[in-house]
């Protein structure tokens, strides 16, 4: 319900504003966003793996919001951003609750339809290279330590983007990111995760941890 409202509020911003919008400029720019996260998958449940007697806990990831700043270039085609992404939340695991922090730098590229308009419909696409760390995420002989977990993602989604004057406009798009972590850290040599197990001696994970996540991005640019 909180999502839909959202997405109504948004495109009823976007529709109200485009009267009033004006030609925009092209060229580099700077991109501000706030972006809300559903996670499913492995980070939708908490999981151990185990790496003999080194435990990983992995984490489940609430919805909720993130922030992400990015530098980019626009063009009467379409415009493409580098961006990091933060979102910092606190989670339940078997020691305990913890700090979780999942970062990831985006690379995104748009293709514009309607391109003589003010309000411009776009498909985007990209990779992402996701990093998670979970402060006391990992267990070592009576020791309590940090884990992290990193990987790599595509994403593909659709959106709008609205010129708000000559130097100025938003973006606001629904995007689906597939995610794969690769390995997983705990104060220590890298562990591939295919090779961790379910059990301290029981049968291999034989997968990556794999996550993906709905997103619902607004953004600001300003043309430098």
């Amino acid at each position: 319900m909180a999502r839909r409202a959202l997405t109504a509020v948004l495109l009823l911003a976007f529709v109200s504003a485009a009267s009033a919008a004006g030609p925009g400029r092209d060229g580099p720019f700077l991109l501000l966003s706030g972006q809300f996260l559903d996670f499913n998958r492995d980070l939708n449940r908490n999981l151990t793996l185990w790496h003999f007697e080194k435990a990983f806990y992995v984490p489940r990831l609430e919805r909720g919001g993130a922030w992400s700043v990015g530098y980019g270039r626009k063009s009467y085609n379409g415009s493409w951003d580098i961006s990091f992404l933060r979102l910092r939340r606190t989670v339940a695991l078997e020691n305990g609750s913890r700090a979780a922090t999942y970062e990831a730098l985006d690379l995104n590229g748009r293709s514009f339809f309607l391109k003589k308009l003010p309000l411009r419909p776009y498909f985007l696409g990209g990779i992402t290279l996701p990093f998670l760390r979970v402060k006391g995420g990992s267990f070592y002989r009576g020791k309590t330590l940090n884990a992290s977990y990193v990987g790599a993602g595509l994403q593909a989604g659709a959106g709008l983007h609205l010129d708000l004057g000559p130097s100025v406009f938003l973006n606001a798009a629904v995007t689906y990111r597939w995610i794969g972590f690769l390995y997983a850290f705990g104060e220590g040599k890298g562990r591939d995760i295919n090779d961790l197990r379910t059990e301290p001696m029981g049968p291999e994970f034989g997968r990556l941890l794999r996550t993906d996540v709905l997103t619902l991005t607004l953004g600001v640019g300003f043309i430098l």
